[in-house]
């Protein structure tokens, strides 16, 4: 009897382990992740949506207002991009699938264009098609100044968005914002990227 009880509760905690994103948050864990849910947001715009109008694939007007209400996992790309984005999409397309393989709802996909004045939504569109991304939760914007990228959407994530030659500076990061616009993660696009990590994760916030 006492082998018995003995095997049941090793057995319950391998299950336990193997579902332990259940019950703690893999951001705790993983080097792909970063919690940034107790972070001092001391000026205005530093790990929160800025307040903007932008256009989507469709041709739709879409603002910040729009994305309220629910998470919205944001990534930053343009379709003329010599280097991270040919990473960095496939790696968010790989994040849409198993979202839907997961069955992980009320998370939203957008991507900012940093090259509003070459990507269109017809562009957009065509890219996104590319990489066979589709668009029941993922919107592709552009339709904003170029300054909006450097005063607004940069500082939002605490980084910076730079022209260069043949190139234009972005974050790799793919950002996290909670139903009331605030960064609560962010996870590694390219290098170190861990789709294993993130989906548990998105798993563990949808509870």
């Amino acid at each position: 009897m006492k082998q018995f009880v003995f095997l049941a509760a090793l057995a319950l905690l391998t299950v336990l382990a193997g579902c332990s994103f259940l019950y703690s948050d893999p951001a705790a864990e993983s080097e792909a992740i970063v919690d940034l849910t107790e972070v001092e947001r001391e000026e205005e715009h530093h790990w929160r949506m800025p307040e903007f109008e932008a256009v989507n694939q469709d041709g739709e007007t879409v603002t910040n207002e729009d994305l309220k209400g629910s998470k919205t996992l944001v990534k930053t790309i343009f379709t003329r991009c010599p280097t991270v984005c040919m990473t960095m999409t496939p790696n968010m397309v790989q994040v849409q699938q198993a979202m839907d393989e997961e069955g992980i709802e009320g998370v939203n996909i957008v991507s900012f264009t940093v090259d509003p004045d070459f990507d269109t939504p017809e562009r957009l569109e065509d890219y996104a098609e590319s990489y066979g991304a589709h668009f029941d939760n993922w919107q592709l914007l552009t339709g904003y100044d170029p300054e909006f990228l450097q005063d607004d959407l940069a500082p939002a994530l605490f980084t910076r968005v730079e022209p260069v030659e043949n190139d234009i500076v972005h974050p790799t990061r793919f950002y996290l914002f909670d139903e009331e616009g605030d960064v609560i993660r962010f996870y590694r696009g390219e290098q170190g990227f861990d789709l294993e990590a993130i989906t548990a994760d998105l798993k563990y916030l949808q509870r």
